[in-house]
């Protein structure tokens, strides 16, 4: 019972738990073919689902002193389900209290994503227990389909029993095994084993173990790639005893860790933003994987789940990139790295950074809008987004290590990108931004304001790798450009700055103005930011502010990056008030969704992205602005 009144001890920490309902409940959360969720209104109501909505059945049952109970899944419909009391989403864990007769039970789903443990990070397993109080006998039976390890119906599926570390475990896979089946975004996958640990226990205190075996992470440049955990040629029967062997340090370590990192959140930004933290926290690991390349170095993986599939896309990490920098810069760079690679080698081959690495799991080279017979202007790559984002994210990197020695291994790319952005100037021609489901924008001020802070960024680089004559070129260049923006932005809608340079009462969140301050670069007066809060407050809706004038659709990470604009705990709590609405009263169940709608708070549009590491900004900045730690 001790594990109980742990969790029970992090639940009382916050004290709006008990009313907020998260849209969907994180479960499993390893990586993209490996994530569960419960989107029904309770965990008995209906079936786990796969993050691309496809049902995924788990199913618990507890017979609790002769009679059973159901607490996962909605079959068989004969068992009664038990009443849940409680559901709450922590960092690394997600709490569910159920009433089975005269007993409390309390179940909860555990992945240890641990950044200071990168082994135990990058393994395939969640540990889920079952704990009773009030029952004199407990037993658990827990079960998964062969959905878990195939994206196609109608296959044959072959079953495998075995022990693991002396418990019982049973595993599914499909028959032919074929790696790397034809692309598809919303794919679960297609191959290796789903494996269940321990499916029938007795006890106060019953534990049992799911996970995937991929059997191997994908390519890069053409070459295999390998899991990180196992790297060093362990197998996954031997990684699975490992796991089983390190619960009861891995999950006392876990309670520490919600309860810690929830109080370092509040103090952060209160008890709505801690919330809305930690129901991202997995979320945005979980739709990544963490690799050796074939040299043996760590790359860490995003897929662009459910906006195109691709693989380590740059303007998908760079809104994550809050979220990395307060918890692993090893993540960061293993990031990064695979990008500088590709933007260096004669594979790329074009001034500015590009969009992705291809589909994932396959880093062999980006596919997005690549042909040129359909697309034949270059500006549907991204070309200043993507310039933007890595001299931002280098730049953040760099100031968070105090040294540019990273950058410094790919600087000659580094410096093609800030010299692309130079030509390019303070007014950006017709481009995509990252925003391109809402297509072209000429004269983009929010874009032109990336480009000045990254080459604030390159200077700042410049500078501490001892290179003055840069680091005042490029430092100069951008605070002219600053004045240059300030007479075209002007007069935007409700005193805020425009949308574009050329349209009159039109506005936007200037979400990449979150650098300038957090960065300490200061090239922007204060009344910018000033003005844009201002006019934030008078053009909000009742469930968030919309990404600009033309729609009333928004963006949560950049919503919560224009929370830390002026640095005031009021503007960013009123930006964090509508979120928290969207979130908590949302009729749409699916994974924290980045795109919605701000006027009925529905759902619009990208499920389970790893974008919303964005949420982490305000954390971020109370880091980088402040004495907090994270």
């Amino acid at each position: 019972m001790k594990k109980t009144v742990l969790f029970a001890a992090v639940s009382g920490l916050i004290g709006v738990a008990a009313a907020f309902r998260p849209p969907a409940v994180p479960l499993v959360s390893s990586d993209p073919f490996f994530s569960l969720w419960d989107a029904s209104p309770t965990l008995t109501s209906g079936e786990t689902e796969h993050w691309t909505g496809a049902k995924q059945p788990l199913s618990i049952i507890a017979n609790v002193d002769g009679v059973d109970w159901r607490l996962c899944g909605w079959q068989p419909e004969r068992v009664q389900p038990a009443r849940q009391l409680s559901v709450e989403v922590l960092p690394l864990t997600s709490v569910y209290r159920f009433a089975a007769g005269s007993a409390e039970i309390t179940v909860w789903f555990f992945t240890p994503k641990f950044t200071d443990e990168l082994d135990i990070f990058s393994r395939p397993v969640t540990y889920v227990s079952v704990q009773s109080i009030g029952a004199r006998q407990v037993k658990v039976r827990a079960a998964i389909t062969p959905a878990f390890a195939t994206h196609n119906d109608g296959v044959k599926m072959k079953k495998i029993e075995t022990l693991i570390a002396g418990l019982p475990a049973y595993s599914w896979g499909r028959e032919q095994q074929k790696l790397f089946v034809p692309y598809h975004d919303r794919m679960r996958c297609n191959w290796g084993r789903a494996w269940l640990v321990n499916p029938e226990a007795e006890g106060l205190d019953v534990r049992f173990l799911l996970a995937y075996d991929d059997l191997q992470a994908g390519e890069w440049m053409g070459r295999p790639l390998t899991a990180w955990w196992r790297r060093n040629g362990q197998s996954f029967a031997d990684m699975l005893a490992a796991a089983v062997k390190d619960y009861p340090r891995l999950v006392a370590k876990a309670a520490a860790f919600d309860r810690d990192f929830m109080e370092r959140l509040v103090c952060a930004g209160g008890e709505k933003y801690a919330r809305l933290a930690a129901l991202s926290h997995r979320q945005s690991f979980a739709a990544c994987m963490l690799v050796a390349n074939p040299e043996g170095r760590m790359y860490y993986f995003s897929k662009e789940n459910s906006s195109g599939g691709f693989i380590g896309t740059t303007d998908v990490f760079y809104p994550q990139l809050p979220h990395l920098l307060c918890t692993s810069l090893d993540l960061v760079k293993a990031t990064l790295e695979p990008m500088c690679e590709y933007a260096a080698s004669a594979a790329w081959g074009r001034r500015f950074a590009p969009h992705d690495l291809g589909y994932y799991p396959l880093a062999n080279g980006q596919r997005y809008r690549i042909d040129k017979t359909r697309y034949p202007d270059e500006s549907n790559l991204m070309p200043v987004e993507e310039c933007g984002n890595m001299l931002l994210c280098l730049g953040a990197l760099a100031v968070k290590e105090g040294n540019a020695d990273f950058a410094a291994r790919w600087w000659p790319t580094v410096t093609g990108w800030a010299q692309y952005l130079d030509e390019i100037g303070v007014d950006p021609g017709n481009q995509l931004c990252t925003d391109d489901f809402a297509g072209h924008l000429a004269h983009n001020a929010n874009l032109s304001v990336k480009t000045i802070l990254a080459l604030a960024a390159y200077a700042k680089m410049a500078e501490m790798r001892g290179d003055a004559a840069a680091a005042a070129k490029y430092g100069t260049r951008a605070k002219t450009m600053v004045d240059e923006w300030l007479k075209l932005a002007a007069n935007g809608r409700a005193g805020g700055y425009r949308l574009a340079f050329d349209q009159t009462d039109s506005w936007s969140m200037k979400y990449n103005l979150a650098w300038d301050r957090i960065l300490g670069f200061n090239l922007f007066p204060p009344e910018v930011a000033e003005r844009e809060m201002a006019a934030y407050r008078a053009l909000a809706n009742p469930y968030g502010l919309a990404l600009d004038s033309r729609l009333p659709y928004t963006k949560t990470d950049w919503e919560l990056w224009c929370a830390t604009l002026t640095g005031k705990r009021a503007d960013q709590d009123f930006i964090v008030d509508l979120v928290y609405r969207y979130a908590d009263e949302t009729p749409d169940r699916t994974p924290f969704a980045d795109w919605y709608w701000t006027e009925g708070g529905r759902y619009r549009g990208f499920r389970a992205r790893s974008v919303i590491g964005g949420v982490f900004m305000p954390a971020l900045a109370a880091v980088m602005c402040g004495p907090a730690k994270l």
